[in-house]
């Protein structure tokens, strides 16, 4: 099973979203996330044997945080926008979100998962297929976008079920906040 763990887009800001996912759309050698995929990964966990997801759900139980407020702004590219690979949306607040994922990092790591890179708490929006000069425009039109807001009351254990037309996300468990 591939899996990761993410906090899924209210449908407030999925909505917000799709002006820009319809632009984003008609520029050519990019593949955008569909709307109903748009999340925020906490920490991807790749191919997991059906055996360990036992493991993986008790582990993430334990976790506890509280409700908090996240905003989305600015639109952005990794590695640079000079040679994106991906294209973004930022989501702000103030550290909490990054405490959440380095908290499943730390309760998965014992698991033997691994981060393949810092976090960075973003929404994907689209992956560059082929370079395309019109991107650095919109990059700089959406620069400083604001995307709306929405609160963090859980974050979910997903699979991803890969397919030509692109993934179905499945969710697995959901995780509560404690208030």
């Amino acid at each position: 099973m591939r899996l990761f763990v993410a906090v899924d887009l209210s449908d407030e800001v999925r909505e917000k979203l799709s002006p820009l996912l319809a632009e984003l759309s008609k520029i050519g050698g990019l593949k955008t996330v569909e709307k109903e995929n748009l999340h925020i990964t906490l920490l991807f966990l790749g191919e997991v044997p059906e055996m360990k997801v036992p493991q993986i759900r008790e582990e993430l139980s334990k976790i506890k945080f509280e409700t908090f407020k996240i905003e989305f702004s600015e639109v952005g590219a990794f590695p640079s926008v000079s040679n994106p690979r991906v294209i973004w949306i930022g989501a702000k607040d103030d550290g909490k979100l990054k405490i959440l994922a380095d908290e499943v990092h730390e309760r998965l790591k014992k698991l033997g998962f691994k981060r393949d890179k810092d976090f960075v708490a973003h929404i994907t929006i689209a992956r560059v297929k082929r370079r395309y000069e019109n991107l650095k425009n919109f990059v700089s039109l959406h620069a400083k976008d604001k995307f709306g807001e929405m609160n963090v009351s859980n974050f979910k254990l997903k699979q991803s079920i890969l397919r030509p037309q692109g993934p179905i996300y499945k969710d697995i468990e959901v995780f509560k906040a404690s208030k």
